[in-house]
């Protein structure tokens, strides 16, 4: 027997009456099925779907564990490239997940040696976020030295400008005297001294103390500035970024000299002491206030324990007189003072 074809048109009817019957349940019907097969599918964690993320930053991680090791990157992490990475990532937190997630880094701590080093770009997998499938940076090539220190760096001062007019600058002081260099052998190994630049012209014009944050440098033995990012300069731990000068400016008055007191003895009978001069007449002195303030002239005599002995002397003495400062009179434009002794007769 033939088997009979089947009549397409009443199949055709067939389905039409089908659908059109209540076709508001079976439609609702459709969308419950469907959401409840989407809430089957992401609370299975077997289930993923493949995610891609762009320009990822690859951490840094462990540096200072390297530096306890005794080592350090000089070159290789300065410009590290953005990756694209590919993710399998379970179907609940497709819409949730981060590049973040996956934790891309190079760790340091993996270093062992100096030299040239190749650093794999490790990532992070849980069941929560899925795993890193594929990253298009796999290593990076860096060059490692020695982590080293150096105490005792000695600072110096170089001092540029003019202090304020009417003023004298005392020797200033640099705090600390001394630093702690630390960074790359191969940089810290020629480190010789710290030198801070200090301007006078800095300086506000009134009398007393001033502290000022200088700049600093790190000198070879060529005197040739020493420039590495790499470097830490600390004193007592505390890292630096500038070195503090002490500067103490004094009030500077010109005084005229009083030569009394200078002499001891009587010239030979029948002689006098004309004239006693000085030369020169007038000395710049700085000193502490109030006592400038108020001093008019100099009586060379409070200042030197050198007396000109004219004891038995017929003709004109000439001694140079060396001077001393005190706790008021700090300084004085001439250490010495040439004193003219002029005996005649009477």
């Amino acid at each position: 027997m033939k088997k009979e074809k089947p009549d397409l048109k009443k199949l055709a009817k067939k389905a039409a009456a089908f659908l059109s019957h209540n076709w508001q349940w079976k439609l609702l019907s459709l969308f419950l099925a469907v959401c409840l097969w989407s809430g089957l599918i992401t609370q299975d964690d077997s289930l993923t779907r493949e995610k891609i993320f762009s320009d990822v930053v690859i951490n840094i991680t462990n540096a200072d564990t390297l530096r306890r090791n005794g080592f350090i990157i000089v070159s290789g992490l300065d410009n590290l490239p953005t990756v694209r990475i590919r993710v399998d990532v379970p179907q609940k937190n497709y819409n949730t997940v981060t590049a973040s997630n996956y934790n891309l880094r190079v760790d340091l701590s993996r270093i062992r040696e100096p030299g040239p080093q190749t650093l794999q770009v490790l990532s992070s997998s849980s069941s929560n976020y899925g795993n890193v499938t594929d990253v298009s940076v796999e290593s990076v090539s860096v060059q490692v030295d020695e982590y080293i220190t150096r105490s005792r760096i000695p600072v110096r001062l170089n001092t540029t400008g003019e202090i304020p007019e009417g003023f004298y600058a005392g020797e200033a002081q640099v705090d600390p005297a001394y630093v702690v260099v630390s960074g790359p052998k191969s940089v810290v190994e020629n480190v010789v001294r710290c030198v801070a630049d200090y301007d006078l012209s800095v300086l506000s014009g009134q009398a007393g103390t001033e502290r000022t944050a200088a700049p600093f440098r790190l000198l070879d033995a060529n005197g040739e500035d020493i420039s590495s990012d790499l470097i830490d300069v600390t004193s007592q731990s505390v890292s630096l970024d500038s070195i503090i000068v002490s500067q103490t400016l004094y009030t500077e008055k010109s005084l005229v000299i009083n030569t009394s007191d200078l002499t001891s003895g009587t010239p030979a009978e029948g002689y006098q002491i004309r004239r006693v001069s000085a030369e020169p007449a007038t000395l710049l002195a700085a000193g502490k206030n109030p006592y400038i303030d108020f001093l008019n002239e100099l009586h060379l005599a409070e200042f030197t324990d050198q007396q000109i002995d004219v004891s038995g002397l017929t003709t004109t003495v000439t001694r140079n007189i060396s001077l001393a400062k005190s706790n008021d009179i700090v300084h004085f434009s001439n250490d010495t003072v040439m004193i003219t002794v002029e005996i005649a007769p009477r």
